[in-house]
C-alpha cells in the first residue's frame, strides 16, 4: 500500500530549505490551496495531489531538472515523527524495515514499496502507474532519495548502497545522481531499486530501544486506524483522478486501481451519497475555476485540459455548473478583483 495523504512536513521541510535559496512561498504553493499558517498547524495533513502540485511548482521555479533528488534529501528519518521513532527503536535493520512496510501509510511515500533478495543483496523496489509522464521522473527521484534517507537514518551516514536503478532517463548529469546516491546509478531500468548487502539487515539499529519501540508501535497502530477511518472511497477516487492532469478515466479504469469491479465501486460511492459522474463534474468545475482565476489560458485550451472533445461541450457544462459562460465568469472575477 501507499499513504492516502502525508504529514504537512513533507512540504514544509523542502519549502523551508528552498526559501533559503530564494524560492518564495507564493511560487511554491500556487494552486495547492495551502499556506504557511495551514502547513504549520499541529498534525496537519496534505493530499498527494496538493503535494504533487507543490513539486511541479518547485520544478518550474527552480528550473532544476533533478529537483526530485533535492526534495528527497530533505527528509531525515527524524522528520517522520512517530513512524521514524518506531523504525529507529527497532532491534535490527531487518526489524526496522518490517515496520517500515507494515506502517507505510504513515510515511511520505508516493509509490508502492516491496523488497526481494538477489543473491547476497537486498533489492528495495518502488513504483506506481498512477502518475503522468511529465511527473514520473521527478517522483522516481524523490521516492528513491527519501527511502535512502531512511536507510541512512537506520545505519548511519556512512551507509553505502551497492547500486541504484531508475526507471526513467537521467534528467541531469549522471554525476549529480552519484553525488546524492553515492554509488553507481543506472537509468531506463526495469525497476526503481536500491540495492545493498543483505548482511546489513542483521546489524543493530543505532538507537534501538525495545521499550520505546513497543510504545511507538502502539501509537502507529492507532494512527494507521485513524487515517483509514478518516479517508473514504470518495476521497480516494478524487485523489486518483487529480494525480494525472488532463486525464479523466472511466469508472472501470478507476475501480481496477482499487482491485474491485466498476459495479462494486458504484455501490460504494452510492453508499456515500454520490455518483462517479458527479465526482468528475465537481473536479472539472473546481479545476476550471482555478484556471479561470489564476491563468490566462483560452477556453479552448482549458477544454482540452479538462478532457472535453471540444470547447462547446465544456462551455455548455460550465454554464450548467456556474449559470454563466467561462468567459463571463473570468470577466466578472477580474472586474471584482479590480
Amino acid at each position: 500500500m501507499k499513504p492516502k495523504y502525508h504529514s504537512a512536513k513533507t512540504i514544509l521541510a523542502p519549502l523551508n530549505k528552498l526559501r533559503e535559496e530564494g524560492i518564495s512561498v507564493g511560487q511554491a504553493l500556487t494552486g495547492t490551496g495551502l499556506s504557511l499558517s495551514i502547513l504549520n498547524k499541529p498534525e496537519q495533513h496534505v493530499s498527494l495531489s496538493q503535494e504533487l502540485m507543490f513539486l511541479r511548482n518547485l520544478r518550474k521555479a527552480t528550473a532544476n531538472p533533478a529537483i526530485g533528488l533535492k526534495v528527497g534529501a530533505c527528509y531525515p528519518l527524524s522528520l517522520f515523527g512517530i513512524y521514524g521513532y518506531a523504525l529507529m527503536s527497532a532491534a535490527t535493520v531487518r526489524d526496522a524495515l518490517k515496520l517500515a512496510y507494515e506502517y507505510v501509510e504513515l510515511s511520505f511515500a508516493f509509490f508502492e514499496h516491496s523488497h526481494s533478495f538477489h543473491g547476497s543483496h537486498v533489492v528495495m523496489n518502488m513504483s506506481s502507474n498512477d502518475y503522468g509522464s511529465d511527473d514520473i521522473a521527478m517522483l522516481n527521484e524523490r521516492e528513491m532519495l527519501a527511502t535512502l534517507m531512511i536507510l541512512r537514518g537506520l545505519m548511519g551516514d556512512d551507509f553505502r548502497l551497492h547500486s541504484a536503478t531508475l526507471r526513467s532517463a537521467a534528467s541531469a548529469p549522471v554525476s549529480e545522481y552519484e553525488k546524492y546516491f553515492q554509488c553507481p546509478v543506472s537509468f531506463n531500468a526495469e525497476d526503481n531499486a536500491l540495492i545493498f548487502s543483505a548482511e546489513l539487515l542483521d546489524i543493530p539499529v543505532l538507537q534501538c530501544d525495545s521499550d520505546t519501540a513497543s510504545l511507538c508501535i502502539e501509537r502507529c497502530e492507532r494512527l494507521k486506524a485513524r487515517l483509514t477511518e478518516e479517508y473514504n472511497i470518495v476521497d480516494e477516487v478524487r485523489e486518483l483522478i487529480l494525480l494525472r492532469p488532463g486525464y479523466f478515466p472511466n469508472i472501470e479504469e478507476v475501480s481496477s486501481k482499487f482491485n474491485m469491479s466498476g459495479r462494486t465501486l458504484r455501490r460504494k460511492l452510492t453508499m456515500q451519497g454520490v455518483g462517479y459522474q458527479k465526482i468528475l463534474d465537481d473536479l472539472r468545475f473546481e479545476l476550471s475555476r482555478e484556471y479561470l482565476y489564476t491563468t490566462n489560458i483560452s477556453v479552448e485550451q482549458m477544454s482540452i485540459l479538462l478532457g472535453y472533445s471540444d470547447s462547446a461541450h465544456f462551455s455548455h457544462a460550465f454554464r450548467r455548473w456556474a449559470g454563466t459562460s467561462p468567459s463571463d465568469f473570468r470577466s466578472a472575477f477580474i472586474a471584482e478583483s479590480r
